[in-house]
């Protein structure tokens, strides 16, 4: 009986070392990928999928309503990971992204006040 016990928690130790190594493996594959803007956009394409800022609610349908909170529940899993890495990484992607969308916006209204101005000469 005490052999089978011993065995058992064996197996359960065996178990969770395996289960730590296979966490800590995944984490720095979360790094490696944040260390890329490659893997940044992608990381920043799956949390936008996940709908985390977007009401789940949906009064006509309890279906719809448990799939998007299945979608968004996903996505809280990849922000925790990313916080286990560095709890500064999400906030920084943020950033980044605004900046992007921030510096696209403005080259756009350069071109347009440009093409503006360039109509002007010859009118």
């Amino acid at each position: 009986m005490l052999d089978e016990f011993e065995a058992r928690e064996a197996r359960d130790a065996e178990a969770r070392a395996r289960a730590a190594q296979e966490e800590a493996d995944l984490i720095d594959a979360f790094r490696l990928t944040m260390e890329t803007a490659e893997g940044k956009r992608v990381v920043f394409w799956l949390l936008g999928r996940a709908g985390l800022y977007a009401n789940a609610f949906d009064a006509g349908s309890e279906a719809a309503e448990r799939y998007r909170l299945g979608r968004q529940s996903i996505g809280l899993e990849i922000l925790q990971k990313l916080d286990l890495v560095d709890a500064r990484l999400y906030p920084h992607l943020l950033l980044e992204r605004g900046e992007e969308k921030e510096l696209t916006r403005a080259a756009r209204e350069a071109g347009a006040r440009t093409m503006e101005d360039g109509d002007d000469q010859y009118a």
